[in-house]
């Protein structure tokens, strides 16, 4: 039991690229996915993953190329949280989807909608719904200009 733990960790660190902890009431591992179930967390440098359930699709040289998470999903890395029902990251494309009651914050300022869909490689976003919400507080610039007396 030791060893097949220890095959996946290792396995899901080279999908990942760096060390990956997973924590579940439950692991299952079958021959083209990993999957995490009950209270799991999943810890990658200062990001950490929590969901009811995570699963991450392997293609065949058993690399991830999909993960999904569902149940109360909750991203927190650094200042930026993200909030779902359901979370799905393709790997390949590096394309973030949040779908349910989406919200992501950071600080002060959130976005809110149906589905919010992150492009990392361009980094962009676009969340849409029936209705999105957005709060945005700009950052006061203390530096004082050389022209502007205090």
């Amino acid at each position: 039991m030791r060893l097949f733990l220890l095959f996946i960790l290792v396995l899901l660190s080279v999908c990942f690229g760096q060390p990956l902890v997973g924590e579940a009431d439950k692991l299952t591992y079958e021959k083209d996915k990993v999957i995490y179930q009950g209270n799991v967390k999943l810890s990658r440098g200062d990001g950490t993953l929590t969901a009811e359930r995570v699963i991450i699709y392997l293609d065949e040289n058993r690399k991830a190329k999909l993960a999904e998470a569902e149940g109360n999903v909750r991203y927190v890395e650094g200042k930026r949280r993200a909030f779902a029902d359901k979370m799905i990251y393709d790997f390949q494309k590096d394309i973030i989807t949040l779908i349910g009651r989406a919200r992501v914050e950071e600080g002060q300022n959130f976005v809110e909608g149906e589905r919010i869909v992150y492009y990392r490689k361009e980094d962009r976003a676009e969340a849409v719904g029936k209705r999105v919400r957005t709060f945005y507080v700009e950052e006061k610039d203390e530096k004082v200009r050389p022209d502007k007396k205090p």
